[in-house]
């Protein structure tokens, strides 16, 4: 048996299905957006981890007495990295072990905190330290301690795709005037990528890159 339709029926029912498309595309918008963010996540943990094992890796191929200048030298940029950036007493430290008669490496963020009791110190992995983007400083630290310690140097540019990703709003400008910072002293030139107006703003040349319709232009900032 068929059943006639009137016109404004089937505008009821066309505007219902246009409701529930609108309400699926919300939805499957939402979960590309969070399988990107998950994707760009894993990308940067697996950077970190990439540098880690470099790291330890020079502490096992080096000897006692080079291990012990590699750690000092690491200890402080990372520090350094982390006040300049953070503005507060953190430092980083390095313990060396021993494992399957190779010389192995771990780190701890120390960071100070205060209570009604008064001050005191957290010790802790830096991917759980307190502060946006804590892990974030110390991977990048590492990178340039690493990039010091390489014999030859490298020369050129130091390039820095969206680096500090994690690091909160508060603390992006410090970011820029560390980066800043480091050039001067390195002598070396920074290139960076970012979306952050805070670092870009801290570059001595900076360009602003957009795209509409398939076409990029570039404007100087």
């Amino acid at each position: 048996m068929l059943t006639s339709l009137t016109l404004p029926v089937l505008e009821v029912k066309i505007q219902a299905l246009q409701s529930r498309y609108d309400r699926e595309s919300g939805i499957l918008s939402s979960l590309q957006e969070r399988l990107s963010a998950a994707n760009e996540n894993l990308e940067s943990t697996n950077r970190d981890i990439a540098i880690g094992e470099q790291v330890q890796l020079l502490f096992a191929k080096t000897s006692e007495f080079a291990r012990a200048q590699i750690k000092v030298h690491v200890e402080r940029t990372v520090t350094a990295a982390l006040q300049a950036v953070f503005g507060r007493e953190m430092r980083f430290e390095v313990s060396l072990r021993e494992l399957g008669g190779q010389s192995a490496a771990d780190w701890k963020v120390v960071d100070s905190m205060e209570d009604v009791g008064g001050e005191y110190e957290v010790a802790g992995d830096p991917e759980e330290a307190r502060g946006g983007g804590v892990s974030d400083i110390v991977s990048l630290a590492l990178r340039l301690a690493m990039l010091e310690l390489v014999r030859p140097k490298p020369e050129g540019p130091i390039i820095l795709d969206e680096v500090g990703k994690h690091v909160s709003a508060e603390h992006r400008e410090a970011l820029g005037d560390f980066l800043r910072s480091y050039a001067a002293s390195t002598g070396r030139q920074i290139i960076l990528i970012t979306h952050m107006d805070e670092l870009a703003s801290a570059a001595d040349v900076a360009y602003r890159v957009t795209r509409e319709n398939g076409v990029s232009e570039v404007t100087r900032l």
